[in-house]
């Protein structure tokens, strides 16, 4: 269990999100071009996100088989194809020597009309990772089942911050244990 933690990590903090206005229209900006052929329904979805949009950087912790490991992360999450995804790029370093990399991950963000629900792919250290998130009002959330135990992420944006929580349950939810945290702000 705690290797699967170590291993989520990258995905854990290719979550990281949050935004302010200037970035947001920036990013919209930019991916203008051919938005017209992407379904209204899929580009109003995608918006909702607004929040997630800019650069994000701070600190967080796993706890691992090895003890607590304390890392430093930056994030970029921007609209990509016209629009209709937003991608999460994500690097962590050691926080005892910055100059060590100790994950990078990649995250997509899509809607289904067909479904009408969202989806969470993400890539990090060989695995994929997929997942239908909740999304709510400066909110997100993915699980991850692994046929053991059950993991759970929760961000939660106030202002230029966001807050993200790892935890785990054995139990089918009764009880969840928190395994992560992440600090971050908006820095652009």
């Amino acid at each position: 269990m705690m290797r699967l933690s170590r291993l989520l990590v990258p995905l854990i903090c290719a979550l990281t999100l949050a935004a302010g206005a200037p970035a947001v229209a920036a990013e919209r900006s930019a991916t203008s071009a051919g938005a017209s052929d992407v379904p209204a329904t899929q580009l109003d979805a995608i918006r909702r996100l607004d929040f997630m949009v800019g650069h994000w950087a701070g600190s967080g912790w796993v706890d691992t088989a090895s003890g607590r490991q304390e890392f430093l992360q930056a994030e970029k999450v921007a609209y990509k194809a016209g629009g209709q995804v937003l991608t999460v790029e994500g690097q962590g370093r050691d926080k005892a020597d910055p100059r060590r990399i100790v994950d990078t991950a990649l995250a997509v963000v899509s809607y289904s009309d067909e479904t009408g629900q969202y989806r969470w792919e993400a890539f990090s250290q060989g695995h994929v990772t997929e997942s239908v998130p909740v999304v709510g009002d400066r909110f997100f959330q993915w699980s991850l089942e692994t046929g053991g135990p059950t993991i759970r992420y929760t961000l939660r944006f106030t202002g230029r911050t966001w807050h993200e929580v790892g935890e785990y349950t054995l139990d089918g939810g009764a009880t969840w244990r928190q395994n992560f945290q992440m600090d971050l702000r908006r820095v652009a």
